[in-house]
């Protein structure tokens, strides 16, 4: 299957009702076809079954479309193959991940995408310690979030220096950010969360968050 094979695919299930719902939960931000999760999946899992050859043109082709259905599918694409993602991929990457940025987009690039890449390539992971002190707080939240899914492969130094340079911001997506990815790593190392805790001011936000499993 193509990539305009998925694409008519993907029109072909648009939901007007479903449309409404997910455009208004989205703050009427971004376009939706309408189509729920579990039948997107299932969408790619067909998909999958007839496509091999990654491309990341692909993933631009999809990324290029205004429905953010579209663009779920690129990140699927990217996840699937994220194997074959290198150094050299990271402009695009990161140029796709600060498009029409929200939650729903950044919050898989960076612990899906970024995150096993910055394993792979240190300097991949030299570039997401690069976004720690951008202005964009879709950028802050990358340099966060991308260890999200480390356990005991978290670079502490990393994410204490990620944490500490944007814990005053008072950007709710900020915030939000730093305690989930705390949360998360105390089922890990709770100890270290704890000391951190005692170590370091945080917002009430990031406190509530990270203090779940403890």
């Amino acid at each position: 299957m193509t990539i305009d094979e998925l694409k008519k695919i993907l029109r072909d299930n648009r939901n007007e009702e479903n449309r409404f719902f997910m455009e208004k939960y989205m703050r009427n931000q971004f376009p939706f076809l309408g189509i729920k999760t579990p039948e997107r999946r299932e969408i790619m899992k067909d998909f999958y079954k007839s496509y091999s050859a990654f491309s990341l043109d692909d993933v631009r082709s999809l990324y290029e479309e205004k429905e953010r259905e579209m663009r779920y599918c690129a990140l699927s694409l990217l996840e699937k193959f994220v194997d074959d993602l290198s150094y050299d991929d990271l402009p695009v990457l990161l140029e796709l991940a600060l498009t029409d940025p929200w939650w729903d987009t950044i919050d898989s690039f960076a612990p899906s995408i970024f995150g096993p890449m910055a394993l792979k390539d240190i300097r991949v992971k030299e570039s997401m310690r690069k976004l720690i002190d951008e202005e964009s707080i879709w950028q802050k939240r990358i340099s966060i979030l991308f260890q999200l899914k480390y356990k005991e492969k978290m670079d502490e130094a990393h994410l204490t220096e990620a944490i500490t340079n944007n814990a005053h911001t008072r950007e709710f997506f900020v915030d939000k950010a730093i305690g989930w990815v705390l949360r998360e790593y105390s089922k890990t190392k709770p100890e270290f969360v704890r000391q951190f805790l005692k170590e370091h001011e945080l917002s009430t936000l990031s406190v509530r968050e990270c203090s779940k499993y403890l």
